[in-house]
């Protein structure tokens, strides 16, 4: 028995897939399967798939995203074609939808079930004549992968979208190293062998949605769409050269070649498609003048920016090894009290050459390698331990405030490690506070939720920083077990020289009273600050003004005794502090 032929319907609701299929089954019974509720979105990728072997598209005008579907259905040789039907005739449509790439275009009012099948029939024949043409013309002999023209094509494509967008890409251009040596000593069969070899390895590095194309003989481009940093593209080039320069062989023969690699970033490197090929052209013979293989970016900033970032990663990596990072923790004290209440855990890295980094500086090359993980647990386990000693060596129980990334929420064993380090390392979860960025939090809104209640239950509390910078809702701040706000350092800068700024903090402080929250104010640097803010009704406050973080064995010695009254007792009022 035949195969039902697949038929995706675009834009269009069951009341209208009822009404077709019913058409099609009379016309020719069982031949098709339709299916409805595919939104625009997930329309190229669900085509591309191969799936369905038709579309459907409902438009009763033409708009911008029926038009981009149907450019980019035409532009990646989408192998099944795209119909577009409307409820009544629609004289743009009727003039813009074949040549924005449909296969054909009908009215419901006007056509019978018979005329729309033999529309899906011809449509599908002409696809296949289409497509069998066009690989001879846009598609590459030696590799059947597209050639020049092809992705000229697809890069203008790309330009059209991300300038509406405002989206980013990037255009790579890979040119072997030596390959002449290789044709001139082994003949071209053998050259030809390679080309198609690096062809294939280009290939299972590419996402779906990313496009390649042998521009002529040894010359490689790479299309690569919605990259989110330089890094990112970084690490790609990282691997073409690792793939290209890996050993081949070839009817006996042992090859291996390099290559180089010329990055161009769209807008930064031109906006349009002749001034990005000469961009990422240029940035490969800059490549090419450095001995062995290597890729360079097309600006120089980019050049340094990746540079130091891919180096201080492997740093990061040896780091984690040879145990250069440790701890240092900066007291939090009670207004109310003027005790100490509370130690933030403050992330450092003792690098050999750098020498002391703070967490700002490496936590989202962390976060991009997955290095958030090792590390992340890695402060947990120290903190808690820590936590025990000082109650050891000083008799004191206090809160452990700890930072977590939202990158950590998604290891789904999170829970559960926390949880064995509690146990291992004997530290209360009432003594423990997990603090989050705003940011981060209403990112990750869901993930991070699921993860937030187990771990109050087992007396863990958290709180909320940089409070105030982000935009998180009044009904997750109720819903979250969130139990303190903290007001970011930025606030603090101009509290005494801006009304409107001390107007604001002092809206917030109400604002989470208001809510049932602690309020905590970080980055005090003077007393005036911490007297207008202990006068507004804020709980708590830390900042280096109070107390600079230190690492443990300085803490034992300087923590006994510390006391907001003292700390006070023993500063100087500065004159350059305003009075409010």
């Amino acid at each position: 028995m035949a195969t039902s032929i697949g038929v995706l319907l675009l834009n269009g609701d069951e009341e209208l897939a009822e009404h077709i299929i019913a058409w099609l089954d009379d016309v020719a019974p069982g031949q098709y399967r339709l299916v409805a509720n595919v939104s625009l979105d997930d329309a190229l990728v669900t085509l591309l798939s191969g799936e369905y072997e038709l579309g459907l598209l409902c438009m009763d005008e033409i708009s911008e995203r029926g038009r981009d579907l149907l450019s980019s259905v035409k532009n990646q040789f989408c192998p099944a074609p795209v119909i577009v039907i409307s409820a009544q005739m629609n004289d743009v449509l009727d003039r813009e939808a074949i040549p924005s790439g449909a296969a054909d275009y009908l009215t419901l009012d006007s056509v019978t079930p018979a005329a729309l099948e033999r529309s899906l029939r011809y449509s599908l024949e002409r696809k296949r004549t289409e497509q069998y043409l066009a690989r001879l013309a846009h598609h590459d002999p030696l590799t059947d992968i597209p050639n020049r023209v092809l992705f000229r094509d697809r890069l203008e494509s790309a330009i059209r979208i991300a300038t509406r967008d405002n989206m980013r890409f990037a255009l790579m251009f890979i040119d072997l190293d030596d390959f002449k040596i290789v044709n001139d000593r082994y003949g071209h069969d053998i050259g030809d062998g390679l080309i198609r070899m690096c062809a294939e390895r280009l290939q299972q590095l590419l996402r779906r949605s990313d496009s390649m194309a042998r521009m002529g003989g040894d010359e490689f481009t790479l299309l690569l769409l919605n990259v989110e940093s330089s890094s990112d593209i970084a690490h790609l080039a990282v691997k073409i050269i690792e793939q290209i320069s890996a050993p081949y062989e070839i009817n006996g023969y042992q090859l291996q070649v390099g290559c180089s690699v010329g990055i161009a970033s769209y807008p930064e490197a031109g906006r349009s498609a002749d001034a990005l090929l000469k961009s990422a052209d240029l940035a490969m013979y800059q490549a090419k003048q450095v001995e062995g293989s290597n890729f360079r970016f097309f600006t120089e900033e980019m050049n340094r920016d990746v540079r130091y970032r891919l180096s201080l990663e492997e740093d990061l990596r040896r780091a984690v090894d040879n145990s250069e990072l440790y701890l240092e923790y900066q007291p939090r004290f009670s207004v109310r009290s003027g005790k100490v209440v509370a130690l933030e855990a403050l992330l450092r890295w003792n690098h050999p050459q750098k020498g002391i980094l703070s967490a700002h500086n490496f936590i989202s090359i962390a976060e991009d390698t997955g290095l958030i993980f090792t590390i992340g647990y890695w402060v947990i386990r120290r903190a808690c331990e820590d936590l025990q000693r000082l109650k050891d060596d000083c008799g004191i129980d206090i809160k452990m405030a700890i930072n977590l990334s939202a990158r950590q929420f998604r290891d789904e064993a999170m829970v559960q490690n926390v949880a064995n380090i509690f146990s291992e390392t004997g530290a209360n979860p009432n003594f423990i506070e997990f603090e989050l960025t705003e940011t981060a939090l209403m990112e990750n809104i869901d993930m991070v939720s699921l993860c937030m209640r187990p771990l109050s239950y087992f007396g863990v509390t958290f709180a909320l920083d940089d409070f105030g910078t982000g935009s998180s809702s009044f009904l997750h701040l109720q819903r979250l077990p969130i139990a303190a706000l903290k007001i970011d350092s930025q606030f603090m800068a101009d509290l005494l020289r801006r009304r409107s700024e001390r107007r604001l903090v002092s809206a917030m402080i109400n604002l989470a009273h208001n809510l049932g929250k602690v309020v905590v104010a970080e980055g005090v640097e003077s007393a005036s600050q911490q007297k207008w803010l202990a006068e507004e009704g804020c709980d708590q406050m830390q900042g280096y003004f109070l107390c600079a973080p230190h690492a443990y064995s300085r803490l034992i010695k300087v923590i006994k005794g510390l006391s907001l009254e003292s700390v006070l007792a023993s500063k100087t009022e500065t004159n350059n502090d305003v009075s409010v």
